[in-house]
């Protein structure tokens, strides 16, 4: 009789990770990822110590999933622009990862100056693609992520979607407008 395959850390995480795409942050638990991997939940726990240490590696893995789209957006010409787009495009491609990430009291955070892993990279772009500095680059980096925010949460929440020519001239527009009104100030 053929040994039975053992499940690994990654393995379960996988599975985990996709529960969460498919279902949401609160579907996940052992009963569920158990079934989904066909097993009991004794595999689940001989891998991490609690659901409390698998959450934490989904939400990781998570972050890691985004961070890989801010990374394509940072490839873009025009960088800061590059970084909005690909954050709103996260939100429609990973809906259930972006609102656990972004719009959850269990792993949100603001994807605001400090509030997000990439924030430091995001600065510098706003800084380069305006020419502000100090105070109001941070302004501009805080009101354009607002603006941001709001189009990704009504892509990831299916209130309302945009095409990619729309997101890029409502950026565009946005952009021009903050920085015109803080260049006056």
């Amino acid at each position: 009789m053929p040994r039975r395959a053992m499940l690994t850390r990654e393995k379960i995480l996988e599975a985990a990770v996709e529960e969460v795409r498919e279902k949401g942050w609160d579907a996940l638990n052992a009963r569920r990822l158990a079934k989904r991997l066909n097993c009991s939940t004794s595999p689940l726990f001989a891998c991490f110590s609690g659901m409390e240490e698998l959450r934490a590696a989904v939400k990781g893995r998570a972050t890691e999933m985004y961070s890989a789209y801010i990374d394509e957006g940072m490839k873009e010409e025009r960088k800061f622009k590059g970084i909005g787009r690909a954050y709103i495009r996260f939100a429609y491609a990973e809906p259930q990862l972006f609102r656990l990430l972004f719009m959850s009291r269990d792993g949100g955070r603001p994807a605001l100056p400090g509030g997000d892993p990439n924030s430091a990279r995001v600065a510098e772009a706003a800084s380069a693609a305006s020419g502000l500095s100090g105070e109001k680059a941070k302004k501009l980096y805080l009101e354009m992520w607002i603006f941001v925010h709001g189009i990704a949460a009504m892509g990831a929440t299916g209130t309302q979607t945009f095409s990619g020519k729309e997101i890029s001239e409502m950026l565009t527009d946005a952009y021009r407008g903050i920085c015109e009104g803080l260049k006056k100030s």
